[in-house]
């Protein structure tokens, strides 16, 4: 792991959390949901057996249990409490083992004979060499791996716990045929891609390959057709969104900036300091647990020096979310500016 970034440090943390991240992508994870299980129908892939790594809260074990009831799933993660939350949004199936997992412990993976191991936003949470890894090693106990990941530059910087990797390419150095589906939604300007690789060239993989070479083909036909501008809304509105703070906090001042590091443009706030909500040590630290902890951590900014808090868009589900929260800031605080793109609010009661 990264001196610099600890990746299990960090996910043993965000396991302590409750679901915030979950509830910001509600309605993409059930696109994302409907795509991959009509995708595996569809190709028959074989699912009697299967390995899931890093089920997380169990979002995706729940529905490979319904989806194949006579298949036999184990199902990984690194965290106690994820684990826990997964057992019982999982408890009415009985076809599921959990069991902690820790990749960079050099254990082997346990079981053999898999039909298929699937990771859905696992593999760009960890470094090119450990995705490489896991891959390899999966392929040796398993006949196919799935995984759904980002796979392109996004429009703004990742955060430290996000790796872009090109996983046709990792499959390929792997010694892995590789078949790639390409989502129809994107999600603020991102596209993920479904990946199901095999060691062997079967028939089943050449038919595979077959089904996605059509789909891509349609696709690429439908953008043509499309003809979408080439300048981003992403990048108009992160322009406008900079001005516009560059207005409202004083030079000189600290501001707490909510967006969930996305943005990726804090050298462009010239003589302020960007704060990160949460933050740990100056870095960004995800999404508080509850409200409780959001306000705690508010408050010691805010006599920390911090003149303002400022919610970018991507973050705008914080105010829904946490109500704790938005009900403080209301209570206390003046709003200073709310538009499509940002609402902030002056910290001075």
């Amino acid at each position: 792991m990264s001196e610099e970034f600890n990746v299990n440090e960090y996910w043993l943390k965000r396991g302590q959390q409750s679901g915030a991240e979950e509830a910001r992508y509600a309605d993409y994870h059930r696109l994302q949901e409907r795509f991959l299980f009509e995708t595996l129908r569809k190709v028959q892939m074989p699912m009697r057996e299967v390995i899931e790594l890093g089920c997380g809260s169990g979002r995706i074990t729940r529905l490979l249990a319904e989806n194949y009831p006579d298949a036999r799933i184990l199902a990984l993660d690194l965290s106690p409490e994820q684990l826990e939350r997964a057992k019982g949004r999982c408890a009415a199936a009985g076809n599921i083992r959990f069991q902690q997992f820790d990749f960079y412990s050099g254990a082997p993976f346990p079981g053999s004979n898999y039909d298929t191991a699937i990771a859905v936003e696992v593999l760009l949470h960890h470094p090119r060499s450990m995705a490489r890894a896991l891959i390899e090693r999966l392929s040796v106990i398993s006949r196919y791996l799935v995984n759904i990941d980002w796979s392109e530059a996004w429009p703004w910087k990742p955060p430290e716990h996000v790796w872009i990797h090109d996983y046709q390419a990792v499959y390929a150095e792997a010694g892995l045929h590789c078949a790639t589906f390409v989502l129809p939604q994107k999600i603020d300007d991102m596209q993920q891609k479904l990946f199901i690789a095999s060691r062997r060239m079967t028939a089943e993989m050449v038919h595979l390959l077959e089904i996605a070479a059509e789909a891509t083909a349609v696709r690429e036909a439908a953008e043509k057709a499309a003809a979408a501008p080439t300048a981003t809304h992403w990048t108009a509105q992160l322009q406008r969104a900079t001005a516009e703070i560059m207005g409202i906090v004083p030079p000189g001042s600290a501001f707490i900036l909510v967006n969930d590091d996305q943005w990726g443009n804090e050298s462009e706030f010239t003589g302020r300091r960007v704060i990160p909500f949460l933050e740990r040590d100056g870095r960004y630290w995800g999404p508080p647990e509850n409200d409780a902890t959001a306000v705690s951590e508010l408050e010691r900014l805010r006599q920390s020096g911090a003149s303002h808090i400022i919610f970018g868009w991507p973050s705008f589900w914080w105010l829904d979310y946490y109500r704790g929260l938005r009900f403080h800031l209301h209570s206390k605080f003046a709003c200073v500016l709310a538009n499509e793109r940002l609402v902030a609010y002056h910290l001075k009661p």
